[in-house]
């Protein structure tokens, strides 16, 4: 093409030059101007020629198969070895962890979010047991308080009242007591006096009468003095055995009782103050006990089938992040929140020392067992190649090869191997991401 292109340039330039001669001979006047675009006419050819000729050396030719490389084809999944060997220093610098996979029982983890609130088995709030007027407050807020230690004490109107029932009871007890001795010693007498016909044996019977009508009102004198003193005893709150003082030294006067702490605790509000007039319906302290706390956690609908009374508990607060508070579940309720679709699963955890304070918030996981015992391995000994889950077991001589399973439940740090792995193996827990990393590194070919 190149050639043709040269050749046909050529015939262009001798026929312009052939009628330049021509325009020469007829227009001698122009012939300045005609060289002038002669020139500047072959100029412009050799300049295109040059410009071809670089570029056909620069391409090739049409007529010549010129080699094009092949798209490499997608090489497929080398085959994993079955073991991979570490060296010594590589070995020493990963710090493997072995741990052995061991039969157990399959527990269930179940998750839940909740919030530390009291025993209500063991919170108090104490009110008066009847109308009267606060004496003495002797306890404040968060004051820890013993069995039977006293509270406040509070002037009774009702106790005024039930006591000087009890005082005329007895009055009256007490005469009528006199009364049935006078009466069965006159009878007394008229027994002896009637052998020696002294006395009449219709004044024998007057008098046995009279005994048996004073005995009669003395089993009623008595029967209302208990009365009294019942009533008397409900105003007056039962006082615990710990207390140690006599109850006499709580009472300053006939009119004055006292309100006792009924446990061991923390007293966590005083609501009344010295003078103050109250009655029975207020609540003028609170006592708790927080030894114990209930958590109350937010189980999903979808789990709550899982969970059993009974089932361990593991309760963590964000005030101690380190700490795991252990408990169990006391009481499942029997309907859902509508609005949340959760239920308040009640777990009862031990706080001795105090640590667990009422409306904390809580992460709550309960441990609930199946019935079944399984083969559980740490789960940081689990790891994904091509699409299944492994694990790698020490054979020796720094060699560690590649096993897979099949998985089930996880739970505490455990997950449940459900085939592929026997109890008692040995297999490497923390480290086991380097050992893939290792064994996916080696199926790389070496490219030199």
């Amino acid at each position: 093409m190149i050639h043709t292109s040269l050749s046909r340039t050529a015939h262009a330039i001798a026929i312009n030059w052939s009628e330049s001669n021509n325009r020469r001979s007829l227009l001698p006047g122009r012939l300045p101007i005609l060289k002038r675009r002669l020139l500047l006419s072959v100029a412009t050819v050799a300049i295109a020629v040059v410009a071809g000729f670089v570029a056909g050396r620069s391409l090739p030719s049409a007529s010549v198969a010129m080699p094009v490389s092949a798209p490499s084809a997608v090489a497929a999944d080398p085959e994993l070895p079955a073991a991979i060997t570490l060296s010594e220093p590589k070995l020493a610098n990963l710090q493997l962890q072995i741990e052995k996979a061991k039969a157990g029982p399959l527990v269930r983890a179940v998750s839940a979010t909740g919030s530390v609130g009291y025993d209500q088995l063991h919170l108090a709030r104490i009110k008066p047991t009847a109308r009267g007027r606060i004496e003495t407050v002797d306890v404040t807020a968060g004051d820890r308080v013993v069995p039977g230690q006293r509270l406040a004490v509070l002037d009774n109107f009702d106790l005024s009242a039930a006591h000087s029932k009890v005082l005329g009871a007895e009055a009256a007890l007490n005469q009528a007591k006199a009364q049935l001795a006078a009466a069965s010693a006159a009878y007394d007498r008229a027994t002896n006096l009637i052998r020696s016909d002294l006395v009449t044996q219709a004044e024998l019977v007057a008098r046995r009468a009279t005994a048996v009508t004073m005995e009669a009102d003395l089993r009623t004198k008595e029967a209302v003095l208990r009365q009294y003193q019942e009533e008397e005893a409900r105003l007056l709150p039962v006082r615990s055995a710990a207390g140690g003082a006599d109850a006499s030294n709580d009472r300053p006067g006939d009119s004055r009782g006292a309100l006792f702490a009924p446990f061991a605790g923390v007293v966590d509000s005083v609501s009344v103050a010295t003078g103050e007039i109250v009655d029975p319906a207020t609540p003028i302290f609170t006592v708790s006990d927080l030894s114990t706390v209930w958590v109350q956690a937010d189980v999903a609908e979808r789990d709550l089938g899982a969970v059993k009374v009974g089932d361990a508990v593991e309760v963590k607060v964000s005030a101690f992040p380190d700490r795991v508070f252990a408990g169990r579940v006391t009481y499942i309720p029997d309907q859902i929140e509508s609005g949340t679709g959760m239920a308040k699963v009640r777990c009862e955890v031990p706080n001795p020392d105090g640590a667990l304070r009422v409306n904390m918030f809580a992460t709550v996981n309960i441990l609930s067992p199946q019935g079944s015992d399984a083969v559980l391995a740490p789960s940081s000994s689990l790891q994904e190649v091509n699409g299944q889950s492994v694990v790698f077991i020490p054979t020796g001589d720094r060699q560690f090869a590649w096993r897979a399973v099949h998985t089930g439940l996880v739970a505490n740090g455990k997950t449940q191997i459900t085939s592929g792995l026997a109890a008692g193996t040995p297999v490497v827990g923390e480290g086991s991401y380097w050992l893939k990393a290792a064994l996916m590194q080696s199926t790389i070919p070496d490219q030199g």
